[in-house]
């Protein structure tokens, strides 16, 4: 079976370095398309007619348009169950568990930390008022998920996988707005565990580098 064509839609900084880790655990062949979203290019006109809601990541794949990185990274680690990108599974509440994961990652943390980063995109009136609300929750997930990873033997879901790869960028997010991550020690130490337990995530580092030179960030 021939691989897929893949082109990834991609900002150094965004969460779209999660699905290049994927990719690069998976050993899809891709390529990369950068969007320089300090710019606002993401609400260029030619960017919105290839991705209509203006975010990256955005996949293309055989053609075919797939958003939100949710389902890209479902659509990768399906197309390569080996990987390691989920860990492998029979049971409806493991495979559950990873999903609420990913959820936790997309759907709660990431809005506050778009929030706490740049709460001039949540409203057009008080934006300490976002910023503070949004620090205050964030602060309270964070506990949550260092609670989970010191319980589960500093991962997720017990083993490596993307899950701790998405709540690393979340982790990061904290840390350009100099959160203090010392009441959170599992979590400050996430990167550096990575590091060793996922080559990809190296590679997607390295990767991440390299964009911001030819994007000039």
């Amino acid at each position: 079976m021939s691989d897929p064509q893949i082109t990834l839609y991609h900002c150094p900084g965004a969460c779209s370095q999660v699905t290049i880790c994927a990719l690069e655990m998976a050993g899809l062949p891709y390529r990369l398309e950068l969007i320089n979203v300090p710019q606002g290019q993401q609400n260029s006109p030619e960017y919105l007619a290839i991705a209509p809601l203006g975010k990256v990541p955005y996949a293309i794949i055989d053609g075919k348009g797939l958003s939100e990185n949710v389902a890209i990274l479902t659509y990768i680690a399906n197309e390569r169950p080996d990987s390691g990108v989920f860990p492998i599974t029979t049971s409806a509440r493991n495979r559950a568990e990873i999903y609420s994961g990913l959820s936790f990652c997309s759907g709660t943390m990431h809005p506050l930390a778009r929030g706490m980063a740049n709460p001039q995109r949540m409203t057009t009136g008080d934006q300490e008022g976002v910023r503070e609300m949004s620090t205050t929750l964030f602060k309270k997930n964070l506990k949550f998920a260092e609670n989970r990873l010191a319980e589960n033997g500093t991962w997720w879901l017990g083993a490596p996988s993307i899950v701790d790869v998405y709540l690393n960028w979340v982790t990061s997010v904290g840390r350009r707005v100099n959160l203090d991550y010392s009441p959170f020690p599992t979590l400050d130490g996430l990167a550096e565990r990575l590091k060793q337990a996922i080559p990809a995530f190296n590679i997607m580092l390295q990767e991440e580098e390299e964009s911001k030179v030819k994007l000039g960030l």
